[in-house]
């Protein structure tokens, strides 16, 4: 049993506190929110405090489960390493690659463990994807292909670049990077156009993944309202892959979950279940479990670190019109 205490109370910070609290191997200890009203609403005989730096002074609080502004992940995170406590940060890891190098290295002086939810990763259909790909079942991978399109921007801190640093890329996009890296592997180049580099509401970005295949994202803010439409289509020699639906059934777009195959001639509907916010309590859970075990988490901060890098290139090769090899500095 680990004593974690929650940073964070809002839409998704209220998805964490129910993986939390349902797992046998967690005990939910103090909980922390700047609003008073959301803070005592959500309690349920935990430790309650409007102050971070109180939270670490408690002996029962061994891990820290961060759902905040993305301008706070890395202040914060190295904050709660310094003080001897694990650390769950919400995607992004950071808003930089040099704010991750700061957060990794806090956690090697404390000898602590930093890991990253990218829920998406435990959502059934995506790992049946995964394991379609390597296993071969498609041939060989030729492309990937994911689109994203919303109907209007999000607003309060995430239209404000300095607290989510940039725009719908390295916020509702950093799904479909860490899902393109998990199905095509390591990106070696991208090449980005957006609208407004750092306040983007709508970019393409090709990947060039070490594999030879080449990864596609489109995404937009601008679909007709009420729109959330998330996609991905995968490519290979011997079948096509089509899932539809993770955030947009969040979102009551879609009715459910669903994984298309084209092989032999004709499209097949694979069985397969869940849902978005089981895909974030599996991923909240797997950390602090991996945590209790003392093996490494399946995303840890130097997997969180590699998602951010792709996101930093992007941004660099939309300002400067060039292709951006990876690694870069």
């Amino acid at each position: 049993m680990i004593g974690v205490g929650l940073v964070g109370l809002g839409e998704i910070g209220q998805v964490h506190l129910s993986a939390l609290r349902s797992s046998d191997h967690i005990q939910v200890s103090a909980l922390c929110d700047l609003d008073e009203e959301r803070l005592n609403g959500s309690r349920r005989g935990e430790w309650l405090t409007t102050h971070f730096d109180q939270i670490l002074e408690r002996p029962d609080v061994e891990a820290l489960d961060i759902c905040l502004p993305h301008s706070m992940h890395a202040p914060l995170a190295i904050r709660a390493l310094e003080s001897g406590r694990h650390v769950l940060l919400e995607k992004p890891m950071a808003m930089t690659v040099a704010e991750c190098d700061q957060v990794i290295a806090a956690a090697a002086a404390a000898d602590r463990v930093v890991g990253v939810s990218h829920n998406q990763l435990f959502y059934e259909p995506h790992q049946m994807l995964s394991k379609m790909i390597s296993d071969g079942s498609i041939g060989d991978l030729r492309t990937i292909r994911a689109r994203l399109a919303i109907g209007g921007r999000y607003g309060s801190w995430r239209s404000d670049p300095s607290q989510a640093g940039g725009g719908l890329l390295i916020d509702a996009g950093v799904h479909r990077i860490y899902m393109l890296q998990e199905l095509g592997g390591p990106v070696v180049a991208v090449s980005a156009n957006m609208d407004m580099p750092g306040m983007e509401e709508s970019y393409s970005i090709i990947l060039e993944f070490s594999c030879g295949a080449i990864g596609t994202i489109d995404a937009t803010y601008h679909g007709p309202a009420g729109l959330f439409d998330d996609q991905i289509e995968v490519v290979g020699t011997k079948a096509i892959l089509e899932v539809a639906g993770c955030e947009a059934q969040f979102e009551g777009f879609d009715d459910g979950p669903s994984l298309r195959q084209w092989s032999n001639g004709a499209w097949e509907t694979l069985e397969t279940s869940d849902s978005w916010d089981r895909s974030v309590v599996k991923s909240v859970q797997a950390f602090f479990e991996a945590v209790s075990r003392g093996v490494t988490p399946r995303v840890d901060g130097v997997t969180g670190r590699s998602t951010v890098a792709v996101i930093e290139a992007a941004y660099k090769s939309a300002r400067e019109g060039i292709r951006v090899e990876l690694p870069f500095a």
